[in-house]
């Protein structure tokens, strides 16, 4: 299990070099790009839509009433 943990983790350092590098910042840059701009985005974006999606249901659950069960 911790060689499958190490190779996971070699893996994305070596896609956050690669990536510094295609778009010419450092390692150090993109790490920070990574970690204190995207992560944070993408957090917020993913939290909008659990919002959203929770609205859109309560609104469906209001006008979709079923009647009463006849007895």
């Amino acid at each position: 299990m911790t060689a499958l943990a190490l190779a996971a983790y070699c893996a994305c350092v070596d896609f956050m070099l690669h990536a510094a590098r295609l778009f010419g910042f450092t390692y150090r840059d993109a790490n920070a790009l990574l970690f204190f701009v995207v992560w944070p985005a993408v957090t917020i974006a993913l939290a909008a839509v659990v919002l959203w999606q929770r609205a859109t249901l309560k609104k469906l659950e209001r006008t979709t009433k079923a009647p009463a069960a006849c007895s």
